[in-house]
């Protein structure tokens, strides 16, 4: 009975903030990109050597793109005395359904489905339907044999790597190794939630068998906490998500990084290492990405508002991920004044939906 208040009050936040986009609805633009089509060789490779490496063709951010880009930004409509006064997308907004007017507000989603889809934010479609805005995309490599799949991955197809992620007919180490080619490529909300329950995995099986935090163990942990530093340091809160809800399903407690690790940890060392491996690997197959500076503005609002509902839902595990991660990154999660106000805007929310079910 309490699962179903939580769903059902879940249902009713969800339907108020909805009920405000659509009135956008109108005036959006529907996003069909067709399949980046990109060359490379991926084949299944054990852990040491990650797929993919070693292609030198040129590739860049543009073939990852929707064929319809942003377009430009719409003027921003004065306001009069019978309007409220909206936020101009170019100034220091904070919630879009309420700072923004109806053609801003049709710009940022329109920029953020681009973004969920350069980042590989794209689930399978369930049988009951169950997915996202991008689903379809994914709906051929979804059905096709897995002999056909792989011969997409073979030509280095983002999509049907991403689509492999839900499937069930590929072993543990090839699709951590499809993860780590993911990261390269830049899809890191595809494929950092998948690298990091890798570890955590790989942690949890050691600690079964010798029942003590070893050396193995910490690696994993510290790998593990690495991507999580990586995609937050991206704009990604994707990894940090995985790991709050991957700790609810009987996770041993001795493995808590505050516990197992403490403030004197190797994460920075891993962070260092990977990051290096990224960015050669990039350079080496003359791979160019945006940087942290040229990402679109609806990413810093996207990671905000994520960053939020990890403080309304997680908010002591946050305060110990805090404790271990690097300085810098931990000042990224403490939030700023806009995640503080998207707190109090959902937890608002969700105590009118609340009021509803009583």
């Amino acid at each position: 009975m309490k699962i179903f208040s939580k769903i059902l009050v879940f249902i009713i936040v969800l339907m108020l903030i909805l009920a405000v986009i659509a009135l956008s609805k109108t005036a959006r633009n529907g996003l069909l990109p067709e399949q980046p089509q990109q060359t490379g060789q991926l084949l299944p490779t054990n852990e040491k050597t990650p797929i993919g490496s070693g292609n030198k063709q040129a590739h860049t951010t543009a073939s990852l793109q929707p064929e319809e880009s942003v377009r430009a930004k719409p003027e921003q409509p004065r306001s009069d005395d019978a309007t409220p006064v909206k936020i101009a997308y170019d100034d220091d907004w904070c919630i879009a359904v309420s700072d923004l007017n109806q053609q801003d507000l049709a710009y940022y989603l329109r920029e953020l489905g681009e973004w969920n889809l350069t980042r590989g934010r794209i689930s399978p479609q369930r049988a009951n339907g169950h997915g996202n805005a991008s689903s379809q995309f994914l709906v051929p490599y979804m059905e096709s044999s897995t002999e056909a799949i792989w011969q997409q991955i073979q030509n280095d197809n983002a999509y049907a790597m991403i689509a492999t992620l839900g499937r069930e007919d590929f072993d543990f180490e090839s699709v951590h190794n499809i993860a780590q080619r993911l990261l390269i490529k830049g899809y890191t909300s595809a494929a950092l939630p998948g690298l990091t329950t890798y570890e955590l995995l790989k942690a949890k099986i050691l600690f079964q068998q010798t029942g003590q935090v070893n050396t193995d163990i910490e690696a994993h942990l510290h790998r593990a906490m690495a991507y999580i530093t990586y995609g937050i340091r991206q704009h990604d809160i994707s990894a940090a998500q995985t790991y709050f809800h991957f700790r609810w399903k009987d996770y041993p407690p001795e493995l808590k990084p505050t516990y197992a690790l403490g403030a004197d940890n190797r994460i920075q060392e891993y962070l260092d290492s990977l990051t290096q491996w990224i960015d050669e690997t990039r350079a080496n197959e003359n791979l160019q990405l945006p940087t942290t500076d040229e990402l679109p503005k609806a990413a810093k609002h996207d990671f905000e508002s994520s960053l939020a509902r990890l403080h309304l839902e997680f908010g002591s595990e946050l305060n110990d991920l805090k404790g271990v991660l690097p300085d810098t990154t931990s000042t990224l999660l403490e939030g700023s004044e806009c995640v503080h106000r998207q707190v109090e805007f959902i937890g608002n929310l969700e105590r009118r939906a609340r009021s509803r079910v009583r």
